[in-house]
């Protein structure tokens, strides 16, 4: 007998390991070993690439908006290996992103989410929530230009929120600016908070799978074909994690993880761009601005969870295949093509949401200042007392009503003091409104 024979022995011996592992580990599953099944145990294996990676990370993370940026800078630098290793962290969450969002589709696709699998479904929902918790969290911490200016856009929808989103934002932020204690706050609740509730979560989860066990498939006849969870389905789902994990090690080396200039509360002019899995949100917000802001801020999203959440309640239709489902199978089709467009057009337009480029709110910026347009009115409490402060009045106009007041203000507002503008360009209109409406 080996060393290690003896020494598994001596554990089996004590432990009894195998038996208890036997009944999970040689569960026969219905219809055989299928890739579909493995897209599940792709979203453990790829936290667990999260924690490792992120261990790492945490051994030289400073969380400090005076030494955050910098620690990270040197991670990606200087340390051996450790680009590679941020680069990991970087595209294994958008990887977990992708991952989490094809099991939810094969688990609707499926009808696993029907009787008797119910809180399999709910508790899966939650954690695709987590997944999408970590993805915001972690996005400040590297402390640079496009985590700061994306988070404060990102804390500013719960503001959106009548009566109480003045207070949702600094429960969120810890006071009214994106500061030191928003890096402590979402550095604790990536870390500390998220890994334990996915952990907890997630064991709940695949304890409810043992109890109820795997969809079967749609055909009676391959429903009776059975195979071993070990090692036929355990080798499907290494050999598609193997296929990830070399993507992202050439991700990680052929497009190293971004990391721009420290962030800077004081440049106004920068646009925020957040991470491709939020495009479809800001997106969204182009389509409901002023006073039905809230309806792509709150409204939507939150309809959207709690149809996801209550779904295996009000879809009462015991048919498991989609040709049997036809309403589902359309409900669900048009989801994926609406979050795909989305994404797509902000991806194509460079800027999320419509939004300005940051050298025509630059240009706007400057003829704002030859327009000595601050002596009458502040911006962010800097400035003259004539004219309302343009930071809030900037929320609640629309690009048309702004160039409109710029030519012609007293026609727009009544009583009004202000010179016309109408001897400025086009050009020049567009840029000082691209100015304003970055303000918000």
């Amino acid at each position: 007998m080996t060393q290690t024979s003896k020494v598994r022995s001596w554990f089996e011996e004590r432990l009894g390991l195998s038996r208890l592992m036997a009944p999970l580990m040689y569960k026969p599953l219905s219809g055989g070993a299928r890739y579909q099944f493995s897209v599940g145990s792709l979203n453990l294996l790829l936290f667990v690439n999260q924690v490792l990676t992120g261990i790492f990370l945490m051994i030289y993370y400073v969380n400090s908006p005076d030494h955050a940026y910098d620690a990270v800078k040197y991670i990606q630098r200087q340390v051996d290996f450790g680009y590679l290793v941020r680069g990991l962290h970087y595209w294994g969450a958008s990887a977990m992103v992708v991952s989490v969002m094809l099991h939810v589709i094969r688990v609707f696709v499926y009808g696993a989410y029907k009787k008797p699998r119910e809180i399999m479904w709910v508790s899966g929902t939650l954690l695709m929530l987590l997944v999408l918790g970590f993805a915001f969290t972690g996005y400040l911490l590297p402390w640079d230009q496009k985590a700061y200016w994306a988070t404060v856009v990102g804390t500013s929808i719960p503001g959106t929120t009548p009566v109480i989103g003045d207070s949702l934002v600094r429960l969120i932020r810890g006071g009214i600016s994106v500061s030191n204690l928003t890096l402590t706050r979402f550095f604790a609740i990536h870390v500390e908070v998220l890994p334990w509730l996915l952990v907890i979560l997630a064991g709940a989860h695949l304890t409810v799978l043992q109890i109820v066990d795997h969809t079967p498939p749609w055909n009676p006849e391959k429903a009776k074909i059975e195979a071993p969870f070990y090692p036929d389905q355990v080798f499907k789902d290494m050999v598609l994690f193997l296929l990830v994990f070399v993507g992202l090690v050439a991700l990680a080396n052929l497009h190293p993880a971004p990391l721009g200039s420290v962030a800077d509360p004081t440049v106004k002019t920068y646009v925020p761009r957040p991470e491709w899995y939020f495009f479809f949100l800001f997106q969204l917000l182009k389509f409901f601005q002023g006073p039905y802001e809230i309806v792509g801020t709150m409204v939507l999203p939150t309809l959207f969870i709690v149809l996801m959440l209550l779904l295996p309640f009000y879809d009462r239709n015991p048919a498991l295949a989609p040709k049997k489902r036809p309403v589902a199978m359309a409900c669900i089709g048009i989801c994926v093509v609406g979050y795909i467009t989305l994404t797509a057009m902000a991806a194509l337009s460079g800027k999320p949401g419509g939004g300005p480029s940051t050298v025509s709110v630059s240009k706007g910026k400057l003829l704002f200042a030859q327009l000595h347009c601050d002596s009458c009115h502040s911006i962010n409490g800097v400035g003259g007392q004539v004219g309302p402060p343009l930071d809030k009045e900037a929320e609640k106009r629309t690009r048309e009503w702004l160039i409109a007041h710029f030519k012609d203000p007293q026609k727009m507002s009544p009583g009004s003091i202000m010179p016309k503008f109408n001897y400025l360009t086009k050009e020049q209109l567009s840029e000082l409104t691209d100015y304003m409406q970055s303000l918000k």
